[in-house]
């Protein structure tokens, strides 16, 4: 059975791999934490060595431009961010950098390598919190030299905790199956952080001015969302492609973003546009398929697919 066996580690044990589609971007400067509070979405300020927050980074427009994970150290604050979207990060943050001490650097060195599951804090000393599906996580950000190395001793160290090492395609299903989006498949430029469905993970509505807080604020306080990123079931074996049409009474009221094998069925998930919620039309339909709508991403469901 495709993954089940990694599921289950990521969901009550331990599963350990390399995040290669991550960058480290390094902050550092005696206005450092101050300046970077003025750029994420979430809480910055506060912050202790080991500590973490994860957030977005937003365009002037208030469109999410990446996700991020900030990790504390003693002298400066690490930002996990997509490996894809670091020439253009360094960018849009060097911009705002006005009179204060910051210095910003790229660190292609550095590998980010990740636990998750419930068990993984009890994998290795140091790191970060960093729960990347929902049950539970660490990040340790390790040479490119040693890479190889601290893998063997992270997949030998989940292994001793009843779980071990998966792949990129398991890591990628597990998303869906869990219902954790991510970031250039499920959201991105094209997307406003509550559409996304991480508004309770990555956004502090208490917190202090930050670029692109206007749109937020307005979408938060006096309208909603365009859409909204949804969990779906379908039945039949074979996934959607990306940008299926979701539709209802022949119209086309969404699209798919990503999906994956299920035990009975296929789980995807795609964004629902705003006024076609349940309850008002007569089914859901995806490539053909009844469609059934399990709720918006960020709501709590006991009701997480298995996979096949």
């Amino acid at each position: 059975m495709a993954h089940a066996q990694e599921l289950e580690w990521l969901r009550h044990a331990a599963a350990g791999l390399a995040l290669l589609d991550r960058t480290i971007i390094s902050v550092s400067g005696d206005d450092a934490t101050e300046w970077l509070q003025g750029q994420l979405t979430n809480q910055v300020e506060g912050l202790g060595p080991g500590e973490s927050a994860y957030g977005f980074i937003l365009t002037l427009k208030g469109r999410i431009m990446a996700d991020t994970w900030a990790l504390a150290g003693k002298e400066e604050i690490w930002l996990d961010v997509p490996a894809t979207e670091a020439a253009a990060l360094l960018e849009r943050l060097d911009r705002y950098i006005i009179m204060e001490d910051v210095d910003l650097a790229h660190r292609p060195e550095l590998r980010v390598i990740t636990a998750q599951g419930p068990k993984a804090s009890g994998v290795s000393a140091g790191g970060w919190p960093s729960d990347r599906l929902g049950t539970g996580g660490r990040v340790w950000v390790v040479p490119e030299a040693g890479l190889q190395a601290e893998l063997e001793r992270l997949t030998v160290r989940c292994q001793a905790l009843g779980g071990g090492s998966i792949n990129e395609q398991a890591w990628a299903d597990a998303h869906v199956l869990l219902g954790r989006p991510r970031f250039g498949v499920d959201f991105g430029n094209w997307t406003y952080p509550q559409e996304s469905g991480l508004s309770a993970v990555a956004i502090s509505f208490t917190k202090g001015c930050y670029i692109g807080q206007e749109t937020v604020v307005m979408l938060q306080n006096r309208g909603k969302a365009p859409k909204l990123l949804w969990r779906w079931m379908i039945e039949g074996s074979e996934p959607p492609p990306v940008k299926a049409p979701i539709e209802r009474d022949d119209m086309v009221v969404g699209e798919v973003t990503s999906a994956a094998p299920a035990e009975h069925g296929v789980a995807v998930l795609g964004f629902l546009k705003r006024g076609c919620e349940p309850g008002t039309g007569t089914g859901f339909v995806i490539e053909g398929m009844p469609a059934r709508a399990l709720g918006p991403v960020g709501e709590e469901d006991d009701s997480s697919p298995r996979p096949t």
